[in-house]
């Protein structure tokens, strides 16, 4: 009986979770930052300090999963050193915090965002992040795309990409998409992947959102070798393949590591 109340009462905190994470980025998005465009300053003033509120409304969040031994993940103690300059960074996708488990983490970071959470009133906070619309798939949009993220690292951002394009399923990879790659070529910029694990995984593409393990959940990012531009084969699809195989290298490793022994690992292998 114990049992099933502590199960209920996790499944519960969940709930609360999201249901807070939604009010307030919806707060953010139509009260917040409507509010800091009125603060003197230009452009980019406005739009680094739309980034530093969001980054904080994700490490609350965070806290919040954290306290309530939901999801161990420290965004403060996480370190991913970013190489200098502009970059490309692409991350296996194996739950869905962790996307705002690396925007946590990074500061200055575009991500690609589905186009269907641009047509909502969440589009005024995903434009003043600088974040891009993914658009609906077709060659157009496709391109649209590039574009935008090539004026991302233009400006001396990160883009954050997910090559798979969707979840990951459990313990594994969707084949890459090309896309970051050729950007990454186009910019002549490095790629820093991030291997994410997620012990016991959660909130995967397949999985019902009320599995709910009964103890915490260990997430952690470790950063992969970087890899450059120049040294890249001519193919981005290529290029893709390879990159796509060194994360199934990787994966199994990382998810028998001990989770606070990961960023160790992670730096070992760069």
């Amino acid at each position: 009986m114990l049992r099933w109340l502590v199960r209920g009462l996790r499944k519960g905190l969940v709930v609360l979770a999201f249901f807070a994470f939604g009010v307030g980025a919806l707060l953010l998005s139509l009260l917040a930052v409507p509010v800091l465009k009125l603060l003197p300053g230009g452009l980019a003033q406005y739009q680094r300090r739309v980034q530093r509120l969001t980054k904080g409304g994700f490490r609350l969040f965070h806290g919040y999963m954290r306290v309530c031994r939901l999801v161990d993940f420290a965004p403060t103690t996480t370190r991913v050193d970013l190489p200098a300059g502009p970059c490309v960074i692409i991350a296996n996708h194996p739950t869905l915090i962790d996307v705002t488990a690396i925007l946590a983490a990074l500061d200055g970071v575009a991500c690609v965002v589905k186009h269907k959470h641009f047509q909502g009133p969440m589009r005024p906070l995903l434009m003043a992040n600088c974040h891009i619309d993914g658009g609906d798939g077709s060659a157009t949009a496709g391109a649209a795309v590039v574009m935008q993220a090539l004026d991302r690292l233009q400006a001396g951002m990160a883009v954050l990409i997910f090559p798979e394009g969707t979840r990951s399923p459990e313990g594994g990879l969707n084949a890459f998409h090309r896309g970051a790659f050729e950007i990454a070529r186009r910019a002549n910029v490095p790629i820093v992947p991030l291997m994410v694990t997620c012990d016991p995984p959660i909130l995967a593409k397949e999985a019902p959102w009320h599995r709910v393990p009964p103890h915490a959940v260990a997430l952690r990012i470790g950063r992969l070798p970087t890899l450059l531009s120049a040294q890249a084969p001519k193919q981005t699809k290529e290029w893709a393949t390879q990159c796509e195989a060194m994360y199934r290298q990787q994966l199994p490793a990382a998810h028998r590591l001990n989770p606070n022994d990961l960023a160790m690992a992670m730096d070992a292998v760069a």
